[in-house]
């Protein structure tokens, strides 16, 4: 009894260290040849207007990592961007899972 209780108690704790890790938005390959560019970039392009982003910046309780964070939210506003026609965003910022974007459509 005790065993399985240890046992238990090892794999939730196992998880939750490893979940954090995880990367959960995957895009389509098309989305992925949308660039993130500075806004001084976009001078000739197509502003095609806001894209917002979210995702989980903590799993019960613990901070993911930033970076991962960062990734799934410029994917998903690729995926977004390109799903408004457009081939080219300008992150504006990045905060406790939330991401704001402009997305363009550059020549």
């Amino acid at each position: 009894m005790i065993r399985t209780t240890v046992l238990k108690a090892a794999t939730v704790a196992a998880f939750s260290l490893a979940l954090p890790a995880c990367t959960w938005v995957k895009i389509p390959d098309d989305a992925r040849a949308v660039a993130i560019v500075e806004a001084s970039a976009v001078g000739n392009c197509q502003r095609l207007g806001n894209v917002s982003t979210n995702v989980a910046w903590k799993v019960a309780g613990i901070k993911r990592g930033e970076n991962k964070v960062r990734v799934e939210l410029d994917n998903l506003a690729r995926e977004r961007t390109f799903g408004m026609g457009g081939n080219t965003m300008v992150r504006e910022s990045i905060s406790e899972g939330t991401g704001e974007y402009i997305a363009y459509k550059c020549p």
